[in-house]
This record gives C-alpha cells, structure tokens and sequence, in this order.
C-alpha cells in the first residue's frame, strides 16, 4: 500500500485500469470454465503466469514471492531471452478469492514492470 501511496496520481489511474481490465478477463474465463461444469470450490494447483525478457527482474519476483509465501515461484526461460515466471498456489477458484488473487499478482507485475500474462487450472468437476 505505501508503494502506490507514492506514485503518482496518472500512474494510480493506470493501475485502477490494469485491476479493471483483468478483472473482466478473470471473469470471463471463469464463465468459459462454469460452463464446462467446473467445481470452483474444489481446490486445485493455479498457475499463475508472468513473461519479461529481463532475467533480473524475473528473479526479484520469483524471489519475492517466495521469501513472502505468497506462492510457489519458479522460472523457465524460453526462446529468444524470454524468462516465464510462474506462481502455483494451491486454491479453490470461487469468483471473490480467484479474482482477488488475480488482481494481486496484476499489482506484482506492475510493481516488478513484467507482463502478467494471466492464470490457469484444471478444471474440477467431479
């Protein structure tokens, strides 16, 4: 909270619309999985994917979010120098804690200035 508190007011504005905008995608892909019979409230592993081309910057998240236990990060480098850092939390998928989360690693790649390219999971529905 103190980091945004120091931004500036454009850059608050570009956030809200971030937390927006992945808001919208999170629900939609919820609404793709309901349909599809998904049980969200049986936990299961959620990959959560973030991608930059900046190897530093790709080790001070996975870092971060380790030391934190906010998730389990590892990275994978692909072709082309692009480093994939990606988050496994072990989570139920309701609409309020899913998005919450979500929107929580948004704000980290804000912070850390690396594409948060989204989540994933298997879907529940035994």
């Amino acid at each position: 909270m103190l980091e945004f508190a120091r931004l500036g007011k454009a850059h608050r504005v570009s956030i809200l619309e971030l937390l927006h905008g992945n808001a919208v995608l999170d629900n939609d892909l919820l609404a793709k999985n309901d349909a599809k019979g998904d049980v969200f409230a049986k936990p299961r592993d959620v990959d959560f994917a973030f991608k930059t081309e900046d190897k530093g910057r790709a080790q001070a998240l996975c870092d971060l979010v380790n030391e934190k236990n906010f998730g389990k990060a590892t990275i994978n480098y692909g072709d082309g120098g692009t480093s994939w850092v990606m988050v496994v939390i072990y989570m139920p998928v309701t609409q309020h804690l899913l998005c919450s989360v979500s929107a929580f690693m948004a704000c980290l790649g804000s912070l850390f200035q690396v594409e948060y390219d989204g989540w994933g999971s298997v879907i529940q529905n035994d």
